[in-house]
């Protein structure tokens, strides 16, 4: 991931860019998207190429690209350094949402495979996600691609309200065994 891109045999998980701004505005700025995943839904297509240039840029984060058509139908990221759920030096975190357009066609399950894949050949011992407890496609992704439950826990999102998060591990040894 560090050159920016892996594939799966719909996918190409890659960096976006800002000629994705377009398409990028058109999911995230439905309130099931942003809302869901924890942060504001967009108001515009500037907000959009705003995002791409700053919270979409960084070395994780990637656009899961159809590989028909070369357009974003969402973003996944593998965060190494993640703040809130490291439990150990080589633990990272991954988060990923769909466009409402895209959902049910195996996308956001697709590129979680590819992202452990990587992340676990590349010296990453357990990776954590959280899910909100209301978005049960969230977490029936996690348990598809073996992840396990861990614990509950409380988030404020973008509303300041008290959201109720399902947090989910897997190690590199609950992988193998799949």
């Amino acid at each position: 991931m560090e050159d920016g891109a892996l594939s799966t045999p719909r996918l190409i998980l890659r960096h976006w860019n800002d000629e994705d701004a377009p398409d990028l505005f058109r999911m995230a700025a439905d309130p099931g998207v942003g809302e869901t995943a924890g942060w504001a839904s967009h108001g515009s297509v500037e907000d959009s190429l705003s995002a791409i240039r700053t919270i979409l840029s960084g070395p994780g984060v990637l656009a899961i690209a159809s590989r028909a058509t070369g357009r974003p139908v969402g973003c996944i990221e593998l965060d190494r350094d993640p703040k809130i759920l490291r439990k150990g030096p080589r633990d990272a975190a991954v988060s990923y949402w769909i466009g409402i357009d895209h959902w049910n066609r195996g996308y956001a399950t697709e590129a979680l495979e590819a992202v452990l894949d990587h992340a676990f050949s590349t010296g990453v011992s357990k990776v954590w996600a959280q899910s909100r407890e209301d978005n049960p496609p969230s977490i029936r992704v996690l348990e598809k691609c073996g992840f396990s439950f861990d614990h509950r826990g409380v988030f404020e999102n973008v509303h300041g309200e008290e959201v109720v998060a399902l947090v989910y591990r897997i190690s590199r040894k609950d992988r193998q065994k799949r």
